[in-house]
């Protein structure tokens, strides 16, 4: 126990400097298991931990032959990342869908790592000692595991083990050791998971003091996403030809929570929310995609929708934003991720999965007529051929195991709460189950959002509290739709007053069972947008896509339902609407077969359009840049379903 006498005297000289100081967030989150998944989304996230998340420890070597058990896998790149990425999303998978085998697996894995432990305090196979960023997301795995934990042995355990680990790379930053290339770009999601076990001590532990030391050299050692990017004129505004780490999309995703991470502990909780703010805004002005994403090929590409991004942009830029969101000092800046993100987890991510979740692309395009393996001439520009195509792992394997966090903690954060303000915040709609254990509430959100319109909150209560309910943009800027928006409050219609992007609804009953308390009517109609990439489509949060009547043909069989694709499609994407677009009437189909097709034909929610066939060229297999001007093709009008 030397070495533990040793960290503990270093700890105690290094906590004089550093107050024991952490801004309360604004909305506090609710433990991990708190919100339940129902409906459409517990059909889709039961399906994910059926297919890929679940079987992956069984088949595929990254993470069933895994390093970080003392065996010879996950080292791509001289890092080991794919079993700190799967877990970052099987943890909280498999709480939330209560899945008792996927959980033991979790749980095989934490008891094989914590008995690996060096001696020092390391934490996974030590290759490298600057490679701190390997372990980045197994903290992230970690916290979610250790929230999930009634008080006891494991739970304690779990602390220890997360101690032990921050005195080890507290050791080596004093031993001189730097933070390596990626750990310097990531180091946020690092101080994010010391905030969260520096919270959980009494404020006067010295051991406190010490971890924010630690964050803030942490904090000191990293790379200034603001200074030395977002807010800076080496910021890329062009698709990037000269690649570096300060261009890569997933850095940049996962960058911006850079600021209200770091606002939590220097207090300037304002200026936080502005830089990540900022960050995003700039990745959205100079790279913005219509799924809500923006561009990385796997660098920053520019807003040609014929441009690639990665599914661990994706996944990453939802955590940011539900982080600068959680941490943002009003409503009025709250609401603006919350918007960016429904985006996101409504277009991008479902756009970046197979509808079975046995298979993904790496890169997603949101102009593609086809997403095929062997592209040697492609559009993007810093991936290689099979970057397209659905598969195991085309390309790098990161993807592979990074994308199980998507929807889980997406659901894991549709509410928040405020227990000094008596207040609930319905951040996000999407069917889920939540209970608020400081205000003795319960909360079942009974919806088919985004598919269909409507939203009921069904509670039941010990006492009365406000129920603050985001709108969603097309709800509160779309006049037509904010006019059809109708408020009933125990049956009664209320007023529908928006404050900041927000309806606040006083909830002043109590009742000892669920009841339908307050509902929500309004239209899905179809929006159009237009810029200088093109026309795009929206239904609610919705972005249509053409029907192409695709086509699937296996190129390569993994184990299990594991599988590589090549897809065609069958019909012409040289299509554009009219300048003044006719649609039919939005049409809604029910859910009863799982999984939710991607298909038109089965499509929970389709639109018929009138398009007019185009002269527009392909270059590099993908569309090119559209025509100014509508220059008729061989096609005439005709009405085409859009889904």
């Amino acid at each position: 126990m030397s070495w533990l006498l040793t960290l503990l005297g270093f700890m105690v000289a290094a906590s004089a400097t550093a107050p024991h100081s952490l801004v309360q967030e604004r909305w506090q989150r609710l433990p991990l298991g708190a919100i339940r998944p129902k409906g459409w989304l517990l059909t889709q996230m039961t399906l994910q931990s059926k297919a890929l998340t679940s079987h992956l420890p069984l088949f595929w070597p990254n993470i069933a032959n895994t390093s970080w058990l003392g065996g010879f896998a996950d080292v791509d790149g001289g890092i080991h990342e794919n079993t700190p990425y799967w877990l970052n999303g099987a943890v909280p998978l498999a709480v939330q869908v209560e899945d008792e085998e996927l959980m033991k697996t979790v749980e095989q894995y934490f008891e094989g790592i914590f008995t690996r432990q060096g001696s020092d305090g390391w934490l996974g196979p030590d290759t490298d000692r600057s490679d701190f960023w390997s372990r980045i997301p197994f903290m992230l795995a970690l916290a979610q595991y250790h929230e999930s934990l009634p008080e006891g042995h494991q739970r304690s355990r779990c602390a220890s083990v997360a101690h032990r680990f921050f005195t080890a790379v507290g050791q080596r930053l004093e031993e001189g050791v730097q933070l390596g290339s990626w750990s310097s770009m990531r180091a946020h999601d690092l101080i994010w998971s010391i905030h969260y076990f520096a919270a959980l001590l009494p404020a006067n532990s010295s051991f406190a003091h010490w971890l924010l030391d630690l964050a803030k050299r942490l904090h000191e050692a990293a790379f200034q996403w603001n200074e030395q990017w977002f807010n800076s004129s080496a910021f890329a505004t062009a698709p990037v030809i000269l690649d570096s780490l300060k261009t890569h999309g997933v850095n940049n995703a996962q960058a911006v929570k850079h600021g209200v991470v770091w606002a939590r502990q220097s207090g300037e909780v304002q200026q936080g929310f502005a830089e990540s703010w900022l960050a995003w805004s700039q990745l959205q002005r100079f790279h913005g995609q219509p799924h809500g994403a923006f561009s990385a090929d796997e660098h920053l590409a520019g807003t040609n929708p014929s441009r690639g991004t990665e599914l661990c942009a994706v996944v990453e830029a939802m955590w940011s934003l539900l982080l600068t969101a959680q941490l943002a000092p009003n409503d009025r800046s709250a609401v603006k991720p919350l918007d960016a993100l429904e985006v996101l987890a409504y277009n991008a991510l479902p756009g970046s999965l197979s509808e079975d979740l046995w298979s993904h692309p790496y890169l997603q395009l949101a102009n593609s007529y086809q997403a095929l393996s062997h592209e040697v001439d492609h559009v993007w520009t810093h991936d290689g051929p099979d970057s397209a195509m659905y598969g195991l792992a085309p390309n790098y394997p990161c993807c592979t195991s990074n994308f199980h966090q998507g929807y889980p903690k997406f659901a894991a954060n549709l509410f928040f709460e405020s227990p000094e303000t008596k207040e609930i915040i319905s951040a996000l709609w999407a069917p889920s189950l939540a209970r608020f254990s400081h205000l003795g509430a319960q909360i079942e959100l009974k919806t088919d959002y985004p598919f269909n319109a409507g939203v009921e909150y069904w509670i039941q209560n010990e006492e009365p509290f406000q129920l603050t309910i985001r709108l969603p943009p097309f709800l509160r800027d779309d006049p037509s739709a904010a006019a059809s928006l109708r408020v009933t409050l125990e049956g009664r219609t209320v007023n529908r007053t928006v404050v900041d992007g927000f309806l606040r609804v006083q909830v002043t009953s109590k009742a000892e069972r669920p009841r339908l308390a307050v509902r929500l009517d309004f239209a899905l109609e179809p929006r159009v947008s237009r810029s200088s990439e093109g026309s795009t489509v929206h239904v609610g949060p919705l972005l249509m896509a053409l029907d192409l009547a695709e086509e699937r043909k296996e190129v390569r069989r993994h184990a299990f339902e594991a599988a590589d694709w090549d897809t065609f499609t069958r019909k012409s994407w040289q299509v554009a609407l009219p300048e003044t677009p006719r649609f039919g009437d939005v049409r809604h189909r029910s859910f009863d077969l799982p999984p939710l097709p991607h298909d038109a034909a089965r499509c929970p929610l389709a639109l018929e359009a009138e398009l007019v066939g185009v002269r527009w060229p392909a270059e590099h297999q993908a569309p090119a840049a559209p025509p100014e001007a509508l220059v008729p093709g061989q096609a005439a009008r005709s009405n085409r379903s859009l889904g």
